[in-house]
């Protein structure tokens, strides 16, 4: 290591300590809650759904001592029984939601069936006095849109909360905390891909229940690929950019299983944003090289993240367009000149513990980002846990909804807009809002 580079280090070890204490990440969303809940402020919830994203959901719920399942609802028996055994409280069970939306001892209803339910459902929910976390897609028709905003109007002390995990995500949060930093400068395109090699179907017991266990393969019930994957990562670009799109353009098919589905096995789209930035998204059921992630990039650097991993590549300045860019983010004060150049990690995989290279850079990646002015932080908890810790803290603290409404709604119609523009071949534009 060079005497310039040991210089640095020892200089950024003296601040860094002081900046740490003085600077915290903001509260996003994801609140303390109170360690010793007393039984009238426990959140009395009911699942709507119990497949298998609804007893993951279940899975997690057991551990948060401030929220218990007394209710659970599900048409094909089989998800009803694993609901049950999943959350272990005994809960009542149902086959028709909206017995379970009259008990009045219910105070918040999990939505987490097939897409085409999730707006009736929500609506139904509200209107009955309860609060809502629903997954995403939030709707499923763009009418929808509007008929969930006047439920949500009409009772306005009622949370709504959309299962949009990255937004749980402390990692995501430290990458978005970044960006508003002038970490990448000028953001100017996301990449983003999510691709599997399997024909992502679920066994089928009886061949009568087919479109009932494989809903998402049909379009009665479901937005495909574009709905249940590139909905997480198109939420991630519009929080990353700070806008929702203006078009988009896109293509796709049922290009490699020929086995009766309807909705694609492959989708291909480009975004555009207010700004100029662009969206490229991919999503292919017949390889799963570089399965998954989001690449966020700028005139000044690069974020390349996803659950459980983050990586921060500088630009060089010289390639920089901005004119203005600012030097503390790459003075490389407190990483080697290896690691510069191959990348910062923010949210690293841990090394062997004896000392070696990837140990040491996860030490000054560390310090660094607190120096930044971003606290130095762990991903403690799995976003589904903690998005729904945000849940019930919203509702028992009233803090803020970590992904609301109106992010739900940017993002369903960033769905339903990507699938029209690939079955009519043409370019989708947003509605232009009222002046």
């Amino acid at each position: 290591m060079d005497n310039e580079q040991d210089v640095t280090r020892r200089d950024f070890l003296k601040t860094a300590a002081a900046v740490a204490a003085a600077s915290a990440l903001p509260n996003v969303g994801a609140p303390a809650i109170l360690a010793t809940p007393t039984p009238n402020n426990v959140v009395r919830f009911g699942m709507i759904g119990t497949g298998t994203e609804g007893c993951t959901l279940l899975q997690f719920a057991t551990t948060i001592p401030e929220a218990r399942c007394v209710a659970t609802c599900d048409i094909y028996p089989p998800n009803l029984k694993k609901g049950v055994e999943t959350i272990g409280t005994n809960p009542a069970t149902y086959e028709d939601y909206r017995k379970m939306l009259e008990r009045k001892d219910i105070d918040a209803i999990f939505v987490v069936t097939p897409l085409n339910l999730h707006a009736e459902m929500v609506i139904d929910a509200l209107n009955a006095g309860k609060h809502v976390f629903v997954e995403k897609s939030m709707f499923f028709k763009e009418e929808e849109g509007e008929q969930i905003r006047k439920a949500a109007a009409a009772n306005p002390k009622l949370i709504l909360q959309v299962g949009l995990q990255r937004r749980s995500s402390v990692l995501y949060q430290v990458a978005m905390e970044m960006i508003r930093k002038g970490a990448l400068g000028k953001i100017t395109f996301v990449r983003a891909q999510w691709h599997r090699n399997n024909n992502w179907r679920r066994p089928v017991p009886d061949p009568k229940y087919e479109r009932l266990i494989n809903w998402r393969m049909y379009k009665e019930y479901s937005g495909g690929l574009m709905a249940e994957l590139a909905s997480h990562q198109i939420d991630v670009a519009d929080w990353a950019i700070g806008s929702q799109p203006i078009s988009v353009v896109a293509t796709g098919g049922i290009d490699y299983w020929k086995d009766g589905r309807e909705t694609y096995d492959n989708v291909q789209a480009i975004f555009e944003y207010p700004g100029g930035q662009k969206l490229l998204y991919s999503a292919i059921l017949s390889n799963t090289h570089y399965d998954f992630n989001e690449q966020i990039m700028g005139d000044q650097g690069t974020l390349e993240i996803t659950l459980g991993k983050g990586m921060y590549f500088r630009e060089p300045v010289a390639k920089t367009t901005t004119g203005n860019a600012k030097e503390n983010w790459w003075a490389g004060a407190t990483v080697a000149k290896q690691a510069a150049q191959e990348g910062v990690p923010i949210f690293p995989e841990r090394g062997n513990g004896e000392g070696g290279f990837l140990d040491r850079e996860v030490r000054y990646a560390k310090r660094w980002l607190a120096s930044m002015g971003i606290y130095d932080y762990e991903e403690s908890h799995d976003p589904w846990w903690t998005e729904q810790v945000n849940f019930f803290a919203s509702i028992r603290e009233g803090k803020p909804v970590i992904a609301p409404m109106e992010t739900g709604m940017a993002d369903a119609l960033a769905v339903i807009y990507a699938n029209r523009a690939i079955a009519t071949g043409l370019k989708v534009f947003w509605p232009e809002k009222p002046a």
